[in-house]
């Protein structure tokens, strides 16, 4: 590891590996201690009801994980330059649209069975790469054509 520029240097390639689906656990619990939002319709709401509800009994004897934004920010705090693509984060459908409804930020939920890694290629099982770590210690996020600093994990 180069101590002056961060992680990487020319001869390594590290990429930051995700396994899991980021914040599924705490919109779940979110849904489930929500009433019915005024910007959602009944049906679509007793529907995310169920599968909040389906999610939480799943993951009843997983350990859970703070959110994707605090374990990338803690990737950083250990020196580490980063670039990860936001639609390359793993989530599920059914969370997205508990988020917005609630108006939270899904990569600030806690996750359970939750993994975000630095790897190498070949990845282990069940990890997909989300995003690669880069020289320097800057913390980017990359969501389409627009890239942007990570900020300090509650501060959106």
């Amino acid at each position: 590891m180069n101590s002056v520029n961060g992680a990487a240097s020319a001869c390594a390639s590290f990429d930051i590996t995700a396994s899991g689906f980021a914040g599924s656990y705490g919109a779940a619990k979110a849904c489930v201690e929500a009433s019915l939002p005024e910007n959602i319709r009944e049906d679509i709401w007793k529907r995310l009801h169920a599968w909040a509800e389906k999610t939480l009994s799943e993951y009843a004897t997983s350990e859970s994980t703070p959110g994707v934004h605090k374990l990338l920010w803690e990737i950083g705090e250990r020196g580490y330059g980063f670039s990860v693509n936001v639609r390359d984060i793993p989530v599920k459908q059914e969370a997205v649209e508990i988020c917005e409804a609630l108006g939270l930020n899904i990569y600030e939920l806690e996750s359970a069975d939750f993994k975000v890694e630095i790897n190498n290629y070949p990845y282990p099982d069940g990890q997909s790469r989300i995003g690669e770590i880069i020289p320097g210690k800057d913390k980017l996020i990359i969501n389409g054509e627009d890239v942007s600093f990570m900020n300090r994990p509650g501060t959106d």
